[in-house]
């Protein structure tokens, strides 16, 4: 009987040859329990219309009586609001009182002031948010400057971009205080 030459080993599987293939069935640990089962993955659409007030148009292109205002151009300032919107429905959502987004029209809707640095100077846009329907909102820009000493009115929320996170903040008594860093 002839003997078969020994086999060739391939030696040891790389651990990244092949993909991980998921167990539908496992259970693990989520935000609410140590043994769930995720069973689907949604992911919603939210449209969002951006409107520019006349008042910000004005001071856009024609100024005030200070002249043109610099650094509001509409890219800047739209960049801003886009850039907003994830941090804006976060905080609505973390804290019920705060209320960003106005349902009914009224005489005096709710307006935020949204910042951002931008060359050594904060950029300030006001906005006001509303719910149009279930999957569209309407955000119009009332009116920008950039300018570090923006007055504000008492009790008005401010919402700053600082890099990848943002800061929620509240003027009041004179002076803004921060709620919440994210």
């Amino acid at each position: 009987m002839m003997d078969k030459p020994p086999r060739k080993r391939l030696g040891p599987i790389a651990a990244n040859a092949l993909p991980a293939v998921a167990d539908p069935w496992k259970f693990e640990a989520n935000l609410c329990t140590p043994n769930a089962r995720i069973v689907a993955e949604v992911t919603e659409e939210i449209d969002v219309n951006l409107w520019y007030d006349k008042h910000y148009h004005d001071r856009h292109f024609i100024g005030d009586k200070n002249g043109k205002r610099d650094g509001i151009d509409m890219d800047v300032v739209e960049g801003l609001v886009l850039r907003s919107i994830k941090h804006l429905f976060l905080y609505s959502g973390m804290f019920p009182n705060l209320h960003f987004i106005n349902h009914k029209p009224t005489s005096r809707a709710t307006r935020l002031v949204l910042q951002e640095s931008v060359n050594g100077v904060l950029l300030n846009v006001v906005i006001e948010v509303h719910f149009v329907k279930i999957s569209l909102y309407e955000i119009t820009v009332k009116t920008a400057m950039r300018h570090d000493e923006f007055d504000m009115s008492d009790n008005q929320y401010v919402i700053e971009l600082d890099g990848d996170g943002a800061l929620l903040k509240k003027f009041e008594n004179k002076a803004l205080r921060l709620i919440c860093q994210f």
